[in-house]
């Protein structure tokens, strides 16, 4: 690792998501499915995403191939440099983004947002995900892009969230 100044993230990581970017979803599940196997993907579009610059808004889909979870985002506007940032202007393309970690307990969350903090890192994106007003998912990016070459996400799904990954189509 280039940037000898971080501090050490606590693990043990267990990512169960590959996150990819695209400039046309439809195209991009299309072709990541055919690669891994998924022939459908769960579909979603207006999504808002909490940015350190403001709302990211996108389209994504969803897939599981065994325990892995695919993700794919389709950055729409607003503040969504953090994911358009990888795709080349004007052209399609599809880029590995992130690899993200699904956290259920809230003391380990904890942990691990602190760490995260007190890493050294940027944390670009992060937030909090609610339904019928409830909050269901948090999410932090932490920007190991220099020396990885993608972010990470950590996740935590709260109680109320424990069925959100329920309807996403399994390979």
């Amino acid at each position: 690792m280039t940037q000898t100044h971080l501090k050490p993230l606590k693990g043990p990581f267990g990512f169960f998501q590959m996150a990819y970017v695209t400039s046309d979803l439809d195209l991009a599940t299309a072709e990541l499915g055919a690669l891994y196997g998924a022939s459908r993907f769960m579909v979603h579009d207006g999504v808002e995403i909490q940015t350190t610059a403001g709302i990211a808004n996108a389209r994504f889909a969803l897939a599981f191939v065994g325990d892995q979870q695919l993700e794919v985002i389709q950055p729409t506007g607003g503040a969504d440099a953090a994911y358009k940032d990888v795709l080349p202007a004007g052209q399609y393309a599809t880029r590995l983004h992130h690899f993200g970690r699904l956290i259920v307990d809230e003391k380990e969350w904890d942990a691990v947002s602190a760490s995260l903090r007190q890493s050294g890192l940027s944390l670009p994106i992060g937030g909090v995900a609610v339904y019928d007003g409830a909050p269901w998912m948090h999410y932090l990016y932490a920007d190991t892009r220099a020396s990885l070459g993608h972010y990470l996400e950590f996740m935590y799904r709260t109680e109320a969230g424990r069925g959100i990954f329920d309807a996403v189509p399994r390979f």
